[in-house]
């Protein structure tokens, strides 16, 4: 220890030792050979030395491992080892050389330590080629930044946590106005109106603080200024940049220009404004419509109200011949559920008034007003009242009875008073009218229920007073003809023997034309035909032909007869009822006239299953008539379709018998049904014009009806029900 105590006292001392140039035998070459080395060697090491610590004045910021400052003392205790090698020629200081020695020598092994600690990391570490390929990465990164950040449809400011401006893009120079040497290194409060410089610097602060992806100033309105200080408003997004091995933070802002956004804003706001002031119009004439609905509804329940009561009135009016019976049950259901009180007065032949009917709820008060009517009857010629009624046969309504009006109609004081305890509210009266008579007066009044008449009420008492009169004249039409029904009967009696009578006179009629009538006709045509051949060569042509025409006409005549007598059996004969199958009868028809002219080209299309019920030969004869007419004008077709087939007409079921033919102006369609009536030449359609008329009265006798429909050369369809 006290060695140790002695050589750092003596750590400069150079006595007891002699300087290196005597020691040895040193030449002058190698002596100083070994000492400009050895301060060459130390001014090298000390320059480097140097130089590392001009690196880190240089890059103050530069992370440097502490390995690297190790290796810098290294080095620099190397030059003060080679620079005391030299001194030891001239100063013997050797104990300050052992020192030094031993510093380096510590931190030699210092240093190895650290570099093999620190080799993992070293070895991490990138060649100069890595270098260079990394920094073709980041600047093909920046060119993609630069590119992103130029194609940007919004402005892009970069700025530092001090609101120093670093980037911007071409969208922001167009967005500003400013170009981009003028806006590079100047504080973003440049493009934001001085009104706002002291909250957007607190407000960029806090975002420093906390900075995270946002938009800015939610909730707010935002404007930015352009270099000819115009202000715009904009949308603000915020997104915070962090570097590696830098401090601080870049914010990176995205600017919209919104100002067609906001004119939009104003125009939908302007719109919501307008849709709510029409929504509230709308909604009041909604309520207005709904109201008026809600009346109407009310309105229409109450005529449907009204007319079930009327229906009701009119059943009661006709259930009884007794129109003062039915009266009084008509009174009772009018009162209280239309009036409070409801009474009739009848009209006599001699123009007086009787009430016959009073009705009320309470049989007190009923008692009470007949009292009251017995000890006060009504003045013919009063001014107002029941008799003023039948004398001008216009209704009256009272909306609410005035003071005056019961003054007008009593008889005295006391009168006066009586009327008033009955409490009457409102009135109508109405006149009975029938045909220009009038049978006598509804009147309705209101009294303790102080509901008050109106116009409907009256057009009601006015409808139901008709029914009334309608009732109480059919009632005595109805006793005047029973009192005429003897007289009535004998009359039908003796009218159906006379048509007995006749009927029997038409049946020798017809007898008498088919036995009397042939026998000449057939003379005719015998005696006719008889002198063609037996006389033959003694007439010339005209002659024959004469002959001819005359052997034909007593042939049709004798066709004329026999329809005529088809057509009176027909009307006569009895039928009997049964089910019919149409469609076969249609069928057995049609297969009759195509075996009758094969060679015509028609087809038939009949409706399957149509069923009826009638006289099957009468129908027969009918479906033979309507089809062979549609088989003869359709002749001159050369296909020609017949169909027969039914349809829905006012929920009855219609048949139908439809032709392509000739068809017919519909102009003579009233001649159609007449017997002989045709609306075709016989050249062209043979015939005489009595098939349908045959139709019509067999039809007609099953409770049907018939009729056509055509156009010329379109075709003819006859509908007919059964």
């Amino acid at each position: 220890m006290g060695q140790i105590v002695d050589f750092f006292e003596q750590l400069f001392s150079a006595d007891n030792w002699p300087a290196r140039w005597h020691i040895g035998t040193w030449t002058e070459l190698l002596g100083w050979m070994y000492i400009g080395s050895n301060l060459a060697i130390g001014a090298a090491f000390f320059v480097i030395a140097m130089a590392l610590v001009q690196f880190l004045r240089k890059k103050p910021h530069l992370r440097i491992p502490p390995v690297y400052f190790l290796f810098g003392a290294f080095i620099l205790f190397n030059g003060i080892t080679s620079i005391m090698d030299a001194i030891l020629f001239f100063w013997p200081a050797y104990r300050l050389n052992a020192f030094s020695q031993l510093v380096l020598a510590v931190l030699s092994w210092i240093t190895v330590v650290a570099i093999i600690k620190y080799m993992p990391v070293a070895l991490r570490l990138k060649t100069s080629k890595e270098f260079e390929e990394e920094i073709i990465r980041h600047t093909k990164s920046e060119l993609k930044f630069m590119g992103l950040l130029e194609s940007a449809p919004d402005a892009k400011v970069i700025t530092d946590g001090d609101g120093k401006i670093l980037m911007i893009n071409a969208q922001t120079e167009r967005l500003f106005g400013f170009a981009r040497k003028e806006i590079i290194g100047k504080n973003v409060e440049m493009l934001i109106p001085e009104r706002y410089y002291e909250k957007h610097i607190a407000h960029r602060q806090g975002y420093v603080d906390d900075p995270q992806i946002r938009a800015w100033g939610v909730g707010l309105d935002l404007f930015a200024k352009r270099k000819d200080g115009s202000e715009f408003p904009v949308d603000i997004s915020l997104s915070p940049l962090k570097l590696p091995d830098e401090e601080g933070i870049m914010i990176i802002s995205s600017i919209r220009n919104i100002t067609r956004r906001k004119e939009i804003e104003a125009e939908i706001k302007k719109l919501n404004a307008n849709l709510e002031q029409l929504v509230i119009e709308r909604t009041t004439e909604l309520e207005l419509a709904l109201s008026n609905e809600k009346a109407a509804r009310e309105e229409m329940n109450e005529n449907h109200r009204r007319l079930a009561f009327l229906t009701g009135a009119s059943n009661i009016l006709a259930s009884s011949i007794d129109y003062s019976e039915t009266l009084i049950s008509l009174a009772k259901i009018i009162t209280p559920d239309i009036a409070d009180w409801c009474t009739f007065d009848e009209v006599d032949e001699d123009g007086r008034m009787n009430r016959i009917v009073v009705s009320h709820s309470d049989p007190e008060k009923v008692r009470f007003v007949s009292e009251l009517v017995q000890k006060y009857p009504a003045y013919v010629n009063a001014p107002r009242g029941i008799h003023k009624v039948v004398r001008t046969r216009q209704p009256e309504l009272l909306h609410q009875i005035p003071d005056d009006y019961l003054e007008s109609v009593a008889q005295d004081q006391e009168h006066l008073r009586l009327m008033q305890q009955l409490g009457f509210k409102s009135a109508i009266l109405v006149p009975l009218l029938s045909r220009d008579k009038n049978y006598g007066v509804l009147t309705l009044v209101m009294s303790e229920s102080g509901r008050l008449f109106d116009e409907k009420d009256l057009e009601f008492a006015v409808e139901l007073g008709r029914r009334t009169a309608l009732a109480i004249e059919n009632a005595k039409l109805y006793k005047e003809m029973q009192d005429s029904n003897i007289d009535l009967e004998l009359r039908v009696a003796k009218r159906t023997m006379e048509l007995e009578a006749i009927n029997k006179e038409l049946e020798a009629f017809s007898y008498s034309v088919s036995h009397d009538l042939r026998a000449p006709l057939r003379s005719i045509d015998g005696f006719s035909n008889k002198i063609l051949k037996e006389y033959n060569e003694l007439f010339d042509e005209q002659g024959k032909d004469y002959f001819s025409r005359v052997m034909k006409a007593s042939r049709h005549m004798g066709h004329l007869i026999d329809d005529l007598l088809k057509l009176a059996r027909y009307s006569r004969v009895e039928m009997h009822l049964e089910k019919i199958n149409l469609s076969v009868l249609a069928e057995s028809i049609a297969t009759e006239l195509k075996e009758s002219n094969p060679e015509r080209k028609a087809s038939f299309r009949i409706q399957d299953s149509m069923i009826t019920y009638g006289d099957r030969s009468l129908i027969q004869i009918a479906l033979q008539n309507l089809l062979n007419n549609a088989w003869k004008y359709s002749k001159n077709e050369p296909n020609a379709d017949i169909e027969f087939g039914t349809m829905k007409e006012d929920g009855r079921v219609t048949y139908f018998i439809r032709d392509n033919g000739v068809g017919f102006d519909m102009h003579y369609v009233d001649k159609l049904f007449g017997a002989f009536q045709r609306l075709h030449s016989q050249s062209e359609f043979e015939g005489i014009g009595i098939g349908l008329a045959t139709v019509q009265r067999i039809i007609r006798r099953h409770q049907g009806n018939i009729w056509a429909d055509s156009e010329v050369n379109k075709g003819t369809t006859f509908f007919f029900t059964i």
